[in-house]
């Protein structure tokens, strides 16, 4: 597996704090830090993501009456003729 190596700047307290639980777990302080990563990033991922946003505060339709109302035609023929029969202009040459 192709690895790649991140420099990781940390204070010094957290660099003492990894220092304590690489020896009392008895992995090398690279192997206690992969094994963090691997543990925690879904906890971390978890806790900072950005919920996703409603574009509306208008709940959706109930299933049941969302198929009743598509079912339906939408025949509105005669009205968008009105419509566009208010709206004709002539054309100047």
């Amino acid at each position: 597996m192709p690895t790649a190596v991140y420099p990781l700047p940390m204070d010094a307290n957290l660099a003492r704090e990894v220092a304590k639980a690489a020896k009392a777990t008895g992995l090398s302080r690279a192997e206690l830090m992969r094994q963090a990563l691997a543990f925690g990033l879904p906890t971390v991922v978890k806790a900072l993501s950005k919920a996703p946003h409603r574009l509306t505060t208008v709940d959706p339709l109930p299933l049941r009456q969302a198929r009743a109302l598509y079912r339906q035609d939408e025949d509105d023929g005669q009205q968008v003729r009105q419509l566009m029969a208010a709206q004709r202009f002539e054309v100047a040459d």
